[in-house]
């Protein structure tokens, strides 16, 4: 098996999938969590093998009404994957496979990090019709699956016909016992995921932490050097968190 930072730093020809299918993070001084730090090239074939496993589906279901018609890219997690299975869904390869129609529902669960809302709520109108449609909900990463719980009854409630999840990670299985999912890879619960869509926000987020727990400014340093971040983002905004 490859290493953590092999993997990080790896070329596009030579990325292991099967180490990005379940991943090991990084462990670092200061803090109780690993770190998974996904490069742009692994986002991307990462969601190229999520479409065939949609691709499969699609196919077991061409004889069927429970082909996905409507894709909804659940904000903000659900942006970057959902753009990228846009590419490969919206218009299909395969003349069985109908012509997938892409929108957006904004949904909020947590007031702050670690603080999650009583309810989910809706801050961003659903922005397609899904009335009569079998809809995928796109996420970057289920958790214990609050909010594929919460939109999915939204769906429904909106006249859809049925919800099939889909996200490239996992970080437990058992919402697969409730409904259709589709999935590529499983992470540990204790693993933060660093999404392309996300490091300048986990940066400014995590640093502070770090420091907290009494990391000084090298180690901080050396702390995103470990996980993978490129330099460029560390010079241009970690002496601006340091600075806060």
């Amino acid at each position: 098996m490859p290493s953590y930072q092999s993997q990080v730093n790896m070329r596009d020809t030579d990325i292991d999938l099967a180490f990005w299918k379940h991943p090991e993070g990084v462990s670092i001084p200061y803090d109780p969590l690993k770190f998974l730090y996904v490069p742009d090239q692994v986002e991307a074939l990462m969601v190229a093998e999520l479409a065939t496993l949609v691709y499969s589906y699609q196919a077991e279901n061409s004889d069927t009404e429970n082909q996905i018609t409507a894709a909804v890219m659940i904000t903000m997690g659900g942006l970057l994957p959902g753009v990228l299975l846009h590419d490969h869904l919206a218009w299909s390869p395969n003349s069985k496979f109908p012509r997938v129609e892409f929108g957006t529902l904004g949904v909020q669960c947590y007031a702050g990090p670690g603080k999650p809302l009583d309810e989910p709520r809706i801050i961003q109108a659903l922005t397609i019709d899904v009335a009569g449609q079998v809809v995928a909900v796109i996420e970057d990463l289920v958790d214990l699956g609050r909010t594929a719980r919460f939109v999915s009854q939204y769906l429904l409630s909106q006249g859809a016909r049925r919800a099939v999840l889909i996200a490239p990670y996992l970080k437990h299985t058992q919402l697969a016992d409730e409904m259709v999912v589709i999935s590529w890879g499983v992470v540990p619960s204790d693993t933060w995921i660093i999404t392309p869509r996300e490091r300048v926000e986990t940066l400014i987020k995590r640093v502070p932490f770090w420091q907290q727990q009494g990391a000084t400014p090298e180690t901080c340093a050396n702390n995103l050097m470990t996980i993978g971040y490129p330099g460029y983002l560390i010079d241009r905004y970690l002496p601006l968190v340091l600075e806060r």
